[in-house]
């Protein structure tokens, strides 16, 4: 039972160490509105770089891992898109291995803060529920933020290609130089992945639909159809990167006015779970010790 602990617990520690390698090891996310432009060395590829840390940043355990998730059965092919959509924060075994240990230490934590207070069988099943569901949501929060992130960067990001492409460089090339100059961000990793598929013998086509696949964004979706199509019917990829990007900008512009238009809605739980008996309990709660005591006149 003790060595069950034990590994239990080691596997935990190497999960949280594994999450905030970025931090015990140097890895810096950078993104395009700040300090867009590396200045240490600009020919540097902001990939190999990014790769490099990754590499050193990630454990034997991890490597480890990679033969295995090859013989998965396609059954599996969901929960794999959704960790290459998060950006690959963790292998498939060891999402998995974080949902046992989930379904392990949530129940023993509950039980040990809420078993006097509640019933055992409600906490097991409440603990259970939370604890099957707590990586999932994670997850989820990883792909939002990076989206996100993503969403943000790639209106900047399609301005410098267009400003290449219309100085006369061929589009990978463009892709190239826009990896070299700029600090490793989530939207440079992904369009360094491109550039390295092409230069592995993949047409541009197909390296740009794998692009849209990892990403599965409407706005990248649009983005490499509109590449695509240009390039099928020969329209000048300057014209359709400059097109791209005003809609991209209007897609962000109607996402902010969406967000604005559910934050009324989002406060209406906390103003009636919080502020509303507040409010009700200052002003009727005088009212109500008053006719509770049988002092309370109406004045007729």
């Amino acid at each position: 039972m003790l060595i069950i602990v034990a590994l239990l617990l080691s596997a935990s520690i190497y999960l949280l160490l594994y999450q905030f390698r970025s931090k015990l090891f140097g890895l810096k996310e950078a993104h395009l509105p700040l300090k867009m432009f590396d200045d240490d060395n600009p020919r540097e590829l902001a990939q190999d770089r990014y790769t490099k840390e990754q590499d050193r940043a990630w454990m034997p355990l991890s490597r480890g891992f990679k033969d295995w998730e090859k013989r998965f059965p396609l059954s599996f092919a969901g929960w794999k898109r959704k960790l290459i959509k998060a950006g690959s924060p963790l292998g498939l075994l060891e999402f998995f291995a974080f949902k046992v240990l989930a379904l392990i230490l949530v129940p023993a934590a509950s039980f040990i803060l809420l078993a006097d207070k509640f019933p055992q069988n409600i906490v097991l099943i409440a603990s259970l529920v939370i604890g099957f569901f707590l990586p999932e949501l994670w997850l989820n929060n990883k792909i939002k933020k990076r989206q996100r992130i993503i969403r943000k960067d790639l209106p900047n990001i399609i301005d410098l290609l267009n400003l290449c492409v219309g100085g006369g460089l061929d589009f990978m090339l463009a892709v190239n130089r826009v990896i070299k100059d700029l600090k490793p961000s989530d939207l440079t990793q992904e369009l360094s992945e491109v550039y390295r598929q092409t230069q592995m013998g993949k047409t541009r086509r197909e390296a740009l639909k794998n692009f849209a696949w990892r990403l599965d964004m409407p706005e990248v979706h649009s983005f490499v159809r509109t590449l695509v199509q240009a390039d099928r019917m020969g329209t000048p990829m300057a014209e359709a990167l400059n097109l791209q990007s005003e809609e991209i900008r209007m897609r962000r512009f109607h996402y902010g006015e969406e967000m604005a238009l559910k934050a009324p809605i989002k406060l209406l739980f906390p103003l009636f779970a919080f502020i509303l008996p507040v409010v009700l309990i200052i002003v009727g709660g005088p009212i109500m010790l008053q006719f509770i005591r049988g002092g309370i006149s109406f004045g007729f």
